[in-house]
């Protein structure tokens, strides 16, 4: 008897606890509502959360170039001074110079602060610098250093930069291809990546990634490029 009546409040209970039909319905109607709502005001957040896990290989460098990047002054100079845009005297003038174009970060690269240069480069210079971005972005895509960016540490000067960096730098010349807007330097000794923090074998790695597409570059024709030693650049020159 005792076990019955025990049987009856818990079968009680269960009813009392059980949604109706109209509550679970409006409970589902108010979740999609709050899913599709997120969806359009945050997409890439919701991509993100229902996204599976991305499954990143090892990334492998195919050999050493850095040291295969040692092209002399005196290889580019004339021609540059000959086909580059002419320099330009001050900053005010540069920014007015319709041959050349401002330049921002890219989708694998990122603009250091510039104290003696301008984010500014010619039509030819800014294709180079594209490729170099597009190509590293294929190198490293699927990759444990995927999102890896590289930075750009030094673009146009005018006259009155170099006479500056003169100044601070006894290795600074008067003929920089730098004035010419067709040349830009590329740090190895630093890169980004907001997913991972980046080690000195990752660094190396990225580093001979960069050298290796400057290099394919160089045989196609379409740059000079000096590794620095002093500054630790890629001194890229469009040709």
């Amino acid at each position: 008897m005792i076990t019955e009546t025990i049987r009856v409040q818990m079968k009680k209970r269960r009813k009392r606890r059980r949604l109706k039909p109209i509550v679970k319905l409006w409970l589902l109607i108010i979740g999609l509502s709050v899913f599709i709502y997120a969806f359009w005001t945050e997409p890439e957040f919701i991509k993100k959360v229902i996204k599976k896990e991305q499954v990143l290989v090892p990334f492998e460098i195919s050999g050493t170039y850095s040291s295969k990047l040692n092209d002399k002054m005196s290889s580019y100079i004339d021609y540059v001074e000959k086909s580059g845009v002419p320099p330009c005297r001050s900053e005010k003038e540069l920014k007015k110079n319709p041959l050349l174009k401002p330049v921002n970060a890219g989708k694998n690269y990122s603009i250091d602060h510039l104290t003696h240069s301008h984010a500014y480069l010619s039509s030819k210079g800014k294709s180079l610098l594209d490729r170099i971005d597009a190509d590293f972005g294929a190198k490293i895509k699927g990759t444990d250093l995927q999102g890896s960016h590289f930075i750009v540490s030094s673009l146009t000067r005018t006259k009155k930069n170099v006479r500056e960096l003169k100044k601070v730098n006894v290795n600074a010349s008067d003929r920089s291809a730098h004035m010419y807007g067709g040349c830009f330097d590329i740090t190895y000794a630093r890169f980004k990546n907001k997913r991972k923090k980046l080690d000195s074998n990752d660094i190396y790695k990225l580093k001979e990634t960069i050298a290796e597409i400057i290099y394919q570059l160089m045989k196609e024709k379409k740059c000079w490029a000096t590794k620095e030693k002093r500054e630790p650049c890629f001194h890229v020159v469009s040709r």
